[in-house]
């Protein structure tokens, strides 16, 4: 491919952009009243959010519309977790869904049958096999969150002096 001219993008931002859409990343938006934008990815719609009260109205007030439901909460402190990655494959391991959540909550909308589902947080990853059937399911991942204290070393005594 040969850019000319000034086109108002740079390279790297045209390679970016050319990138995301053949990764299949979002195809489609779609704005709720509850001011949530309801994304799309391989036929699969989801929104995301919950990092603030105003934000965990509006993903509530539109959870009824989506049959697949994930909170993700610390494993350790049960406080609300955002930034996890989760991932939706079928039965026959076909990906379907690769995003990072924007906030504890991630909704979904998948035609009924049988998914791998993996949500992962700090490289740590937990994989379970789900139904989607009639019922919509609730899901709680309780993923591990290291934390800076999580890697002090503690002295009993104090440290000696030079």
């Amino acid at each position: 491919m040969q850019v000319s001219g000034n086109l108002g993008l740079g390279l790297s931002s045209l390679a970016m952009a050319m990138a995301i859409a053949m990764a299949g990343c979002a195809t489609r938006t779609t704005p709720t009243d509850a001011g949530v934008q309801v994304m799309e990815q391989h036929g699969v719609a989801y929104v995301s959010g919950g990092g603030d009260e105003a934000d965990m109205q509006s993903m509530l007030a539109i959870a009824a519309r989506f049959n697949v439901r994930l909170t993700m909460v610390d494993a350790r402190r049960g406080k609300p977790l955002g930034g996890a990655t989760v991932v939706v494959a079928s039965q026959e391991g076909r990906p379907m869904l690769h995003m990072t959540a924007s906030g504890p909550l991630f909704y979904m909308r998948l035609k009924p049958g049988t998914y791998r589902l993996a949500v992962g947080y700090q490289g740590r990853d937990q994989m379970r096999d789900v139904v989607v059937a009639r019922e919509p399911l609730e899901l709680t991942f309780r993923l591990p969150v290291n934390t800076l204290e999580d890697d002090w070393l503690l002295c009993a005594t104090p440290c000696p002096r030079r």
